[in-house]
């Protein structure tokens, strides 16, 4: 993993503290498979801690034999309930709850946003396995999986994940771009369009920090983005960290959050290294 200069966590960051947060998220990644039976109920509880943060809707991203992706609109802790995401298991997972602020609250708009890379010689359209849930008694908006764009028979595996706290100013402009080159958006939503750029850099070439480091360049705006593949796990930070990111680390496993609470139900978390991550750095783990 590429390493800076550590900043010690203060619990809330420079950004947090102009009061410019919004949306909470929440990433994990397991080292070994000490932990792998309880991914679920460690992603909940730091989901638990972000919640207040985001109390339109919510979604999780789990990596375990394939990928399973499941949003709702209404109160996060409600929805971790619904899908028993206490007991489920895996090896990395993404949580988001999301506070709209330029696109409709729907299930669709929800993070996090699964593409795979383009597949300009087949145009078929698959769709990320997922337990189907339906709602609540009286909910009036269903868990739905994520539907992604691309190769039919490509292995899940290859499908990238994003989750986003922020916004970009100019996603309008790259999205027309990603168009232009045959890259369909399934949502007006700002984050899913820096999902798709990734996974067209993943496609062109570029590994994910290389995929990252461009998007700093390319995208204008305050966010934080945590960021999954088959394989890997990564955050990474707008120029001046505008918004709010805590890290915890330990020999069995690595999450990220918006909010330190939101560490504190993790198992050795006395004994793990937490630190913010420094403006522009991409932070990489890798199984």
């Amino acid at each position: 993993m590429r390493r800076s200069r550590r900043r010690r966590a203060t619990g809330v960051s420079a950004g947090e503290r102009r009061g410019v947060g919004m949306c909470g998220i929440a990433g994990l990644h397991l080292k070994d498979d000490t932990y792998r039976h309880r991914l679920g109920a460690m992603i909940a509880g730091m989901l638990r801690g972000v919640a207040e943060r985001g109390p339109d809707s919510a979604g999780v991203a789990i990596h375990s034999d394939g990928l399973e992706v499941l949003k709702a609109v209404g109160d996060p802790v409600a929805f971790a309930t619904r899908i028993g995401l206490a007991g489920r298991s895996g090896v990395r997972a993404l949580a988001h709850t999301r506070m709209a602020t330029e696109s409709a609250v729907t299930a669709a708009h929800c993070h996090p946003f699964a593409v795979r890379p383009p597949a300009p010689a087949c145009g078929a359209r698959a769709t990320i396995p997922a337990t189907p849930i339906g709602p609540a008694s009286g909910a009036a908006t269903p868990i739905v999986p994520a539907a992604v764009p691309g190769l039919g028979a490509t292995p899940v595996d290859t499908t990238l994940c994003l989750v986003h706290n922020g916004s970009f100013a100019n996603h309008a402009t790259i999205r027309r771009r990603l168009a232009e080159a045959g890259v369909t958006t399934e949502t007006d939503n700002d984050s899913e369009v820096a999902a798709h750029y990734l996974a067209a850099r993943l496609a062109a070439g570029d590994d994910l920090a290389a995929a990252l480091r461009r998007l700093t360049a390319t995208f204008d705006g305050f966010f934080t983005l945590a960021v999954t593949t088959a394989d890997s796990f990564a955050v990474v930070r707008d120029p001046i960290a505008c918004k709010p990111a805590i890290i915890a680390e330990t020999d069995r496993w690595v999450a990220m959050v918006s909010e330190y609470r939101a560490l504190l139900g993790l198992p050795g978390l006395a004994d793990a290294a937490v630190y913010e991550p420094e403006p522009e750095e991409v932070y990489l783990w890798a199984n």
